[in-house]
């Protein structure tokens, strides 16, 4: 009677260890040969010696410096903890983004996107810039002054109606960017946002829907009838929520007069 076949049993492991091993001798392998051509051929080591900063300038870019140097300088360039240096740069208020490149041999390089602002926040705690995002970044300081409009009234200062002025300054800066720069102080009102320009005491109503809107018109109205004339002191208002027309509140009159705009 013969004998069943003998049948050997095998390691379903095997072929995973034999697989480690190749890659443990190439890796070896490209160790030692970079450690030769690094000692007899000149080779530089891939690992960082340089940080170079752009897309923020002042405090900010010497704030972003230091940190990367800090974490990154002597680490290998392809090998050090990338993420880590994204958080805590990210975590700067004022930064919206950040692009890391490796540049070989030794230089690392980062681009930072600055958050853009849009309003001055003025608070018992200090004055703080606001972004076009809504972000509460730092406080005005000489380093970062800019020519955009304050809220200051309390009233205007909780969450929907913060959300509503910043949308109507992003709407003026991206349309109007002129009239935008020329504003020293936005509100909020029943009515909808309010403006206050540079030489202007009066408020200015703007269309909650469109904050843009009769902006022109009101540029072309104000250059020919006030500018050179002494009537803008009986002036209580402009209101330009209307299609086509600019409400002019005189303090002689019940009712204020509409002027139609020109085509």
């Amino acid at each position: 009677m013969p004998l069943p076949p003998r049948t050997r049993t095998k390691n379903p492991w095997l072929p995973w260890v034999r697989v480690a091993l190749v890659l443990a001798l190439v890796a070896a392998a490209g160790w030692g040969a970079l450690e030769l051509g690094q000692r007899y051929l000149g080779l530089q080591k891939l690992t960082i010696e340089q940080v170079s900063v752009s897309g923020c300038r002042g405090e900010r870019y010497t704030e972003i410096k230091r940190m990367a140097e800090s974490i990154c300088l002597g680490k290998p360039l392809f090998w050090f903890d990338a993420e880590s240096l994204r958080a805590r740069i990210e975590a700067r208020r004022w930064v919206r983004g950040l692009l890391i490149r490796r540049d070989p041999p030794d230089r690392l390089s980062l681009v930072v996107e600055e958050r853009r602002p849009l309003l001055w926040l003025v608070r018992a705690s200090g004055v703080y810039l606001v972004s076009d995002d809504g972000i509460l970044m730092d406080r005005v300081n000489p380093g970062n002054l800019f020519p955009i409009p304050v809220v200051a009234d309390p009233r205007s200062q909780n969450d929907p109606a913060l959300v509503q002025l910043i949308r109507a300054a992003a709407t003026l800066r991206d349309r109007q960017r002129e009239f935008y720069l020329r504003l020293a102080e936005l509100r909020w009102s029943e009515k909808g946002p309010v403006a206050y320009m540079e030489g202007l005491e009066v408020p200015i109503y703007l269309s909650r829907h469109d904050a843009a809107k009769n902006i022109p018109n009101f540029q072309g109205l104000f250059l020919d009838r006030f500018a050179k004339s002494s009537g803008l002191d009986k002036v209580r208002y402009f209101d330009l929520r209307w299609d086509d027309e600019i409400a002019v509140g005189e303090a002689t009159e019940s009712q204020a007069p509409k002027v139609k705009s020109e085509p």
